[in-house]
């Protein structure tokens, strides 16, 4: 098989992979009601629930550390998908609040570990002039978490219950942990045992700061969508799944913005030109909240935002620090992680008293701190770091 047949094989599979590590994550915010009234619990603790699974994030650093020694790609993305899959069995098998928990908290260290791993393995394998078109196919998958696995999710959760989506994503997981050795290169083959230590400077602490408020601001928003579209306008499960399907495609143009120009304009200028506009879409849907066309019009065009963001900032991520890439993505995935742990504890207990308009203020602050962060301390490669020295 050529270089290039064998690039795009890796792709495919971690392409589908993460649409399943993504359905999996996904899927719990649109139905969290349902989940916490099977669950016997309130929406506000459900929303804790939430905040554990991205709390658990910060266990990634040690993960890569450990478990994938450092640079090792294959090690680390096997590890990462058995942790999901023993999560997401658990969860499913007990049925109860603590069971719960403890899936969901090896579920949020699962993820990013795996996600780190996929990610630093395209990485090492693109200039980065071309990077993000190649992390960006990667990144569709989150879209298409929603857009494919939200409406299954409903169609599972309304044929056989509350637990149904976590047996068969379960079973996936178990797949792709054994399919990853079988596809992707040997961590030997690329030289990645370890890599130089990471030396963390301003404009790495800025660019992980920048990612953790950025996160905060979308989850404090995203989270009680769900619970927003049920209350506020009497959604069932069904239109919940297809509200998904509409917000899935949004960020899908997001996602698919950031393949076409991120590599012309350069990623820097994207994750700006994102965080400006999430400001006025936040606001906007501050404005907008009372009215379901509307409401739902402004949270698209805010997601679009958003996900030019997020996917944005993976390649710049994976510049900032080239011999030690796995490991700063790591703490990447922490700063997001801490942000949405902080947006899923915050939104509900805000929603529950001051409704939608609150979260999407909150939201606003955050992402215009933000984009200040970004301007202020966050050069496009470390090449250019090194000429602001």
């Amino acid at each position: 098989m050529t270089p290039g047949g064998r690039l795009r094989r890796e792709i495919g599979f971690l392409a589908g992979t993460r649409l399943v590590v993504n359905t999996n994550h996904r899927f719990v915010v649109p139905f969290l009601p349902t989940i916490a009234r099977g669950l016997g619990i309130s929406l506000e603790q459900a929303g804790l629930l939430l905040s554990a699974r991205s709390l658990a994030s910060v266990a990634t650093p040690l993960v890569v550390a450990t478990a994938g020694r450092g640079e090792r790609r294959v090690r680390l993305a096997v590890f990462g998908l058995s942790l999901m899959a023993t999560g997401t069995l658990i969860t499913a098998i007990s049925g109860v609040v603590a069971g719960a928990l403890a899936g969901f908290v090896l579920v949020g260290v699962g993820k990013p570990s795996f996600d780190s791993a996929a990610q630093a393995y395209v990485a090492d394998r693109t200039p980065f002039e071309q990077r993000a078109r190649f992390l960006s196919i990667l990144e569709l998958t989150w879209a298409g978490g929603m857009l494919v696995g939200a409406p299954l999710a409903g169609w599972l959760i309304a044929g056989f219950g509350w637990r149904a989506p976590f047996w068969v994503v379960s079973a996936l997981f178990v797949v792709a942990a054994v399919a990853a050795p079988r596809v992707m290169a040997a961590d030997s083959e690329h030289g990645s045992a370890r890599g130089a230590p990471l030396a963390p400077d301003r404009a790495m602490v800025a660019l992980l700061a920048n990612g953790l408020l950025f996160s905060f601001a979308a989850e404090t928003t995203f989270v009680v969508f769900g619970a927003w579209l049920e209350d506020g306008f009497a959604l069932s499960l069904a239109a919940l799944g297809l509200a998904s399907t509409a917000i899935a495609v949004a960020e899908l143009g997001g996602e698919g913005s950031v393949l076409l120009f991120a590599d012309r304009i350069g990623p820097r200028r994207m994750v700006a030109g994102g965080l400006a506009a999430s400001v006025a879409g936040y606001a906007g849907l501050a404005a907008t909240a009372g009215s379901l066309a509307a409401g739902l019009t402004v949270l698209a065009f805010t997601l679009i935002c958003f996900e030019i963001t997020i996917v944005a900032t993976v390649p710049l991520a994976t510049e900032a620090a080239p011999k030690a890439r796995a490991r700063l993505l790591a703490w990447l995935m922490v700063a997001i992680g801490i942000g949405r742990s902080l947006g899923d504890a915050v939104g509900p207990a805000l929603y529950a008293r001051h409704g939608v308009p609150a979260n999407a203020i909150a939201s606003a602050m955050a992402a215009l701190l933000a984009f200040g962060l970004l301007l202020a301390f966050v050069p496009e490669t470390a090449r250019d770091r090194a000429a602001r020295r």
